[in-house]
């Protein structure tokens, strides 16, 4: 406490140290939960429910339909949820919810948002950890950067407003501190036009297709890949989407329809295995097919990726970042017209994610290659992709995927979908949220512009 005499946290030591103050942490590995606790999902969050908040959270973050199930039976995104209910039914004066996002598609994440602004909203302090960035700009009001050298130490800034925070993060500087924390800042795109560099002509095409499993139907309306062009795949967890990546990459075949399939495709599944004996060198040796030195493909593909410095380290040490972004390494070392990557944000950091979505466009634009990104991070979508392919149904029961569209034209249908607007910052051209219900909000709703792709006042 002497090291902090004086300073504003000075009271909130000595309130932890008096026992005054109650914690609630949602913690950020939730798949260690079923080691913990034996039992159902309702029995659980009944332990818990210290505000008599549990039907209510249950409602908002749909696990009615699970609350009988095993614990140890449940889904990441499953898991994901229930620990935020649990978190938040604790009577506690601050909450803390680490990376909560993860496991969770897009409408998860909003449901999953507008829970813990309800706690900031009631007059708790709610502290949040996350990388999906257009998430932190909705539910925060202030943000801190941390910055540093991964593995080695960390530094935390000075509270910052979330605008003026986000903003200098992506600037690489924070002036209030006189601190460059990266050479390049990262700018975002405001225009679509990339027509001019994507030709028309098909790499891969296919007719419209069906796959049926025992309680689950798929129907993939027709449309193609073309060459130069980078297709992002979008919608709710459920729906086929992996399936649809795994049939045109071959792996699986559909019940009916035809892919016209010329071009070779290299696939990254969704998940990984670390059942390697080897280091990251080997394995990535092993991806060139035909390719005696992999030193010729470091400048094209393994500096960019970030997993140099991983050679000597065994994959099965790596961190879920190390190893999504050697997958994704080995991914687009295969020689292949296309590259079928299956959620390739998971694991890694908000820095890294956005380097990877520059880093892709700029491998498929300069070697003439196509892409295919499945991915529930919106403003890596956004910033990746040239066209969309939607899914929409009933979540393990039915799917159907729409033809591919404009990016514009599909972002302004999924927005519609998800009742939010979003507009672009003046200064960064990222993408942001509108409140719901603010001026901007209900003038783009009226006019049908929920896609803003020009820049607008932030």
């Amino acid at each position: 406490l002497k090291n902090f005499q004086g300073t504003e946290l000075q009271s909130h030591f000595e309130k932890i140290a008096g026992g005054e103050m109650r914690a609630s942490i949602k913690p950020q590995l939730v798949y260690l939960i079923p080691s913990a606790f034996k039992g159902t999902a309702k029995e659980l969050i009944k332990k818990y429910d210290e505000r008599n908040a549990a039907n209510d959270l249950v409602d908002d973050l749909g696990l009615r339909d699970l609350l009988d199930r095993n614990v140890g039976n449940l889904s990441g995104g499953e898991l994901q949820r229930l620990a935020v209910a649990i978190a938040s039914a604790k009577d506690a004066d601050y909450y803390f919810f680490d990376e909560p996002s993860s496991f969770n598609d897009v409408y998860q994440r909003l449901v999953v948002a507008r829970v813990i602004r309800s706690l900031a909203d009631a007059g708790k302090s709610v502290m949040v950890v996350e990388h999906d960035m257009t998430l932190l700009d909705y539910l925060s009001d202030y943000i801190h950067i941390v910055y540093g050298e991964p593995a080695a130490y960390g530094i935390v800034s000075g509270l910052q407003a979330t605008k003026l925070g986000i903003n200098n993060f992506l600037e690489g500087f924070i002036p209030t501190e006189n601190v460059r924390f990266r050479e390049k800042a990262f700018r975002f795109e405001t225009t679509n036009s990339v027509e001019d560099m994507i030709l028309d002509t098909a790499v891969a095409s296919y007719s419209d297709l069906t796959k049926s499993f025992p309680s689950f139907h798929l129907k993939i309306l027709a449309g193609r890949i073309r060459h130069g062009e980078i297709v992002g795949v979008i919608g709710a967890n459920s729906l086929g989407k992996t399936t649809f990546m795994r049939m045109l990459a071959g792996l699986d075949k559909p019940d009916s329809g035809i892919i016209d399939l010329s071009a070779k495709i290299s696939f990254k599944p969704q998940y990984l295995s670390q059942d390697y004996d080897g280091n990251v060198y080997t394995l990535l040796s092993a991806a060139c097919e035909g390719v005696s030195d992999i030193s010729s493909m470091e400048e094209q593909i393994i500096i960019p990726t970030g997993v140099k410095k991983l050679y000597e380290r065994n994959v099965r040490n790596l961190s879920g970042g190390e190893l999504q972004k050697v997958a994704i390494a080995a991914t687009l070392m295969r020689p292949a017209n296309i590259y079928a990557l299956d959620e390739p944000s998971a694991f890694l950091d908000v820095e890294d994610r956005i380097a990877f979505a520059k880093f892709l466009q700029r491998f498929v634009r300069a070697y003439g290659k196509s892409a295919i990104v499945i991915d529930h991070d919106m403003q890596l979508i956004d910033l990746v992709a040239d066209s969309l392919v939607i899914f929409d149904g009933k979540p393990g029961l039915e799917g159907l995927a729409s033809q591919p569209m404009q990016k514009e034209v599909g972002m302004n249908k999924f927005l519609r979908e998800l009742s939010i607007t979003y507009r672009r910052d003046e200064n960064t051209g990222r993408p942001r949220i509108n409140k719901e219900g603010s001026r901007l909000d209900r003038s783009q709703k009226t006019s049908g512009d929920y896609y803003y792709t020009k820049k607008s006042s932030g």
